[in-house]
């Protein structure tokens, strides 16, 4: 089966209208060049809005939101269903063949509660990728909302940096790209580092360099590659067609992360 990379998609390349038609037109004009997808989207602003509509408060500990039952509910309501499948409506408008599921499909994510304050939250503990295989078989683009269960069958709500690091292991892929709202990891004088591996953040976190939220997205993509992942790539997600060049060689940008 030819080689496949796992994006995930969220913060203001999701959020901004023509950042989103930017993003959907760089995965059809990639997916015209016989190159594999497997889209792994967040939507914590839109999980926000949901609350907030429905006068149920947000409260996050260490940054984590709080996730109880009813909580849940609206979860997986926001992204498994309104958010997942405009993901999906945008790409099909580009004539791709793009199928919209969440991690509790096909058994593909299996997860365990974090911690007990934290509720319905989860660490994936098993990716079961057979789904994926038979949808990339078939040339879909699989568009995946990180919503796992656990073995009770209870949803779990996944941090999306974490679920696609997961799924980028399980199904070996070629490159894991995390597009965020930073150029790529950033050194003490705020210059992108165009490369790294594992000793080097291992050394840039301990001298306070790597810190704040930019820590798990380098622990998912060090997760990513230690399960068999080639490479991961931090990328500006800001950055109209950020993607396109950088897969098509045409402009390297962001941060390459290797074993």
């Amino acid at each position: 089966m030819n080689s496949v990379s796992v994006i995930k998609y969220g913060g203001h390349a999701m959020d901004h209208l023509d950042l989103a038609e930017a993003f959907a037109c760089d995965v059809a004009a990639l997916v015209k060049k016989k190159s594999r997808f497997v889209i792994v989207h967040g939507g914590g602003p839109q999980i926000s809005r949901l609350l907030s509509r429905l006068a149920i408060e947000s409260r996050f500990v260490n940054g984590l939101r709080v996730t109880d039952a009813e909580t849940m509910e609206v979860v997986e309501m926001a992204l498994a269903g309104t958010v997942n499948k405009d993901v999906v409506a945008r790409l099909a408008s580009k004539n791709v063949r793009a199928v919209g599921i969440s991690g509790r499909d096909g058994n593909l994510l299996t997860a365990k509660i974090r911690a007990s304050e934290l509720g319905y939250v989860g660490d994936v503990t098993h990716v079961n990728p057979d789904i994926l295989h038979c949808l990339l078989g078939s040339d879909f683009v699989p568009v995946v909302a990180p919503i796992a269960q656990d073995e009770q069958f209870h949803a779990l709500n996944v941090n999306a940096d974490t679920a696609a690091g997961a799924i980028a292991g399980a199904l070996q892929a070629e490159t894991f790209v995390l597009l965020s709202d930073v150029p790529g990891v950033l050194d003490a004088e705020k210059h992108c580092i165009p490369r790294l591996d594992r000793a080097a953040i291992a050394e840039l976190t301990q001298n306070g360099v790597i810190s704040g939220g930019m820590i798990p997205k380098v622990e998912a993509c060090l997760n990513a590659l230690r399960l068999g992942a080639h490479q991961a790539l931090i990328l500006d997600g800001r950055a109209s067609n950020s993607l396109l060049h950088f897969v098509t060689g045409e402009k390297q940008s962001g941060t390459v992360i290797v074993p």
